[in-house]
C-alpha cells in the first residue's frame, strides 16, 4: 500500500496576507512533492473575505481601515471572518490527483469537517456539523471549515474559536449570519461560542492540535511527518493572484448597474448586469456570493457567457454553461442562480413603474412561485406593513401598531397611501409580531401586500416570508439600521430608539400602481 505522506508543523501569529503567502507556497509545494501538508497557525488581527464575496457585502471597510485592521481576500470560499490571535487556524492542502470519484466539493468539505468535530468530541467539547460548513456546539457557532479545489492540488482551511472579542466582530464584519435554531433567533452577538464560554481553558494548545492532526490524518489515510518543510519551496500557485482585487464596490455603481441578491442555504447570491445603451442586451455582469463554488472560476465564466448576451437569450446561454462540465453548488444550484438572473433582469420592468436604476435596486420582490410580475402582486397587493423604526424616537406611538396620521413624519403619509386604496396598514413593532402577521394574513387569504424593511432584515429572515409564501414588494428604507448600528437584539426587541427612513419618492411611485379598492 502507498503511504501518502503528510507534513505537520506549527506556525506563529503572522499578518494575514503573509498567511495567505503561505497557503500559495503550500499548494504548489504539495504538487511538486506529491505530498500533503497540514499547517496549525494564527492570524493578526485581519478580516477575511471569501473568494467569491463582494467587499462591501462582506466587511466594514471603513471601520477596518481606521481600526487599522488589513482586508485580504482567502483562496477559499463562504463569508467573511474576523481572525486574531485568540483563534485556532489550519491550512491542509494536498494534490488533487489523490482525491477518489466522490470527493466533491461538498462531500469532501463534509468529510474534513466531520473529523474536526470527533476531535473536537474526543476532547469533551459537544460540538456537531452544521450545513454548508459551520462547526456548532448547541446551535452556537464554535468555528467552520472551507474548501478550495484548484486545478493541480485541494486547499482545506478552518477556524476554532477559542477566544473572540465579540465587539470587534461585529465592527468588521458586515452582517453576520444569523440563524433560527431550537432555542430560538439567535442574535448576531449570540450567535458564536468559545473553548473559553465552554470552560476549556485548561485545554492547552498542543493537545487540541494533536487530537485534530490525529483525526485529518486518519480520514485521509495520510502519514505524519512531524517536520517543519522549507517555507521558501514551491513558487505561488499560478491560478491566482496573491491578494486578488479588493476594488468591487457595488455601491458606487449603484446608479448605473442592476442589482439583486437571492438568500440560500448555501449563502447569499448577489449579481449586478449593466445593460448596453439599447437596454436589450447585457454589457457587462458580475456574480459575488459567501458561497462555495466549483470549479473556482465558475462565477468569472458565467459573467463571460452574459457578457453581449441578449437579455431574452441570456438564461438560456447559462444554463447550456452550467450543464456543459461538472459544477458543484453547495446549497444551492443553477435553479438558483438562473432566479437571480432573472431578479436582476427584472430591474428593467420595475424601471417601467416609473423608477430610476437606483430605485429599482432598493425593490425586494418577493416571489413564492417565481414567476409573478411586479405589477400583477401589486394589482393584488391587499396589505401594506410598514416598520416601527421608521416612526420618530418622540412618536407616542412608535411601538404601537396604529398611527394618528399627524403628519410628523413619512409613516403617516405612508399611512395615508394605503388607506387611499382601502388597504390594510400594520406596523410591525417586534420580529414575533412579523411572524404573527404574516401567518394572519396567510389565514386570511391575502393575495399580496407591500412593505418597508432594510435589506439586511430581509436577507437574514427570509425564511419568515417564505414560510407566509404571499407575494410581496418590498422597499429598502434608509437611515439608521440596527445591523450597522449594532443594535439587532434591541431591534428584535421592539427597542430600537434611532430612526429610520422611508424612501417616500419611492413608496408614491411603487403605491402609483396599487388600485383603489371599492368600499365593502
Amino acid at each position: 500500500m502507498t503511504v501518502r505522506p503528510c507534513r505537520v508543523w506549527t506556525d506563529g501569529i503572522a499578518p494575514g496576507a503573509e498567511q495567505m503567502a503561505r497557503d500559495l507556497r503550500h499548494l504548489a509545494g504539495s504538487v511538486a512533492a506529491d505530498e500533503a501538508r497540514l499547517r496549525f497557525h494564527r492570524y493578526a488581527p485581519t478580516a477575511s473575505l471569501g473568494r467569491h464575496e463582494a467587499v462591501c457585502h462582506g466587511v466594514r471597510g471603513t471601520y477596518c481601515d481606521e481600526a487599522g485592521i488589513p482586508v485580504v481576500r482567502r483562496l477559499t470560499g463562504g463569508g467573511a471572518l474576523y481572525l486574531a490571535p485568540g483563534q485556532c487556524c489550519l491550512s491542509l492542502t494536498l494534490p488533487r490527483h489523490w482525491l477518489g470519484e466522490g470527493d466533491t466539493l461538498t462531500a469532501l468539505m463534509a468529510r474534513l469537517n466531520r473529523a474536526l468535530v470527533r476531535a473536537l468530541v474526543g476532547l469533551g467539547i459537544p460540538a456537531h456539523t452544521a450545513f454548508p460548513n459551520d462547526l456548532e456546539v448547541s446551535g452556537r457557532k464554535l468555528g467552520a471549515g472551507f474548501l478550495a479545489i484548484e486545478a493541480g492540488a485541494v486547499l482545506y482551511q478552518a477556524v476554532i474559536l477559542e477566544t473572540l472579542d465579540t465587539e470587534v466582530l461585529l465592527k468588521v464584519l458586515r452582517a453576520p449570519r444569523e440563524k433560527l435554531s431550537a432555542q430560538g433567533i439567535l442574535s448576531a452577538r449570540h450567535r458564536f461560542i468559545t473553548l473559553e464560554d465552554l470552560s476549556f481553558t485548561d485545554l492547552d494548545r498542543a493537545t487540541l492540535t494533536a487530537a485534530i492532526t490525529d483525526a485529518l490524518l486518519g480520514e485521509l489515510a495520510l502519514e505524519g511527518i512531524m517536520a517543519a518543510p522549507d517555507p521558501r519551496q514551491g513558487a505561488s500557485w499560478p491560478d491566482m493572484p496573491m491578494n486578488p482585487a479588493l476594488d468591487e464596490d457595488w455601491q458606487v455603481s449603484a446608479d448605473h448597474s442592476w442589482q439583486a441578491f437571492l438568500p440560500t442555504p448555501g449563502g447569499i447570491l448577489q449579481l449586478r448586469l449593466w445593460p448596453d445603451d439599447s437596454g436589450r442586451a447585457i454589457r457587462a455582469a458580475h456574480f459575488s456570493g459567501a458561497v462555495h463554488v466549483a470549479p473556482p472560476d465558475l462565477f468569472l465564466s458565467l459573467a463571460e457567457i452574459l457578457t453581449g448576451a441578449p437579455m431574452e437569450a441570456a438564461e438560456v446561454r447559462m444554463m447550456r454553461r452550467l450543464r456543459a462540465e461538472d459544477v458543484q453548488l453547495p446549497g444551492f444550484g443553477p435553479d438558483e442562480l438562473c432566479r437571480l438572473l432573472r431578479l436582476t433582469l427584472g430591474r428593467r420592468a420595475e424601471q417601467g413603474l416609473g423608477l430610476d436604476v437606483r430605485q429599482a435596486n432598493r425593490l425586494m420582490v418577493h416571489r413564492p412561485e417565481g414567476v409573478e410580475g411586479v405589477k400583477d402582486i401589486l394589482g393584488r397587493a391587499s396589505v401594506m406593513l410598514v416598520p416601527y423604526c421608521a416612526k420618530p424616537a418622540w412618536c407616542d406611538w412608535r411601538h404601537e401598531d396604529a398611527c394618528p396620521e399627524c403628519g410628523g413624519c413619512d409613516v403617516g403619509d405612508a399611512y395615508r397611501l394605503a388607506r387611499e386604496r382601502g388597504m390594510k396598514v400594520v406596523t410591525i413593532t417586534r420580529y414575533e409580531h412579523l411572524c404573527r402577521v404574516l401567518k394572519q394574513m396567510q389565514a386570511d387569504g391575502e393575495p399580496a401586500y407591500v412593505g418597508m424593511c432594510c435589506r439586511d432584515f430581509y436577507q437574514k429572515r427570509i425564511h419568515a416570508f417564505r414560510a407566509a409564501g404571499i407575494p410581496a414588494v418590498l422597499m429598502d428604507i434608509s437611515g439608521a439600521n440596527c445591523y450597522d448600528l449594532n443594535q439587532e437584539e434591541a431591534a428584535y426587541a421592539g427597542e430600537f430608539t434611532a430612526e429610520a427612513e422611508l424612501d417616500m419618492g419611492l413608496v408614491e411611485k411603487v403605491m402609483v400602481w396599487v388600485p383603489k379598492k371599492p368600499a365593502d
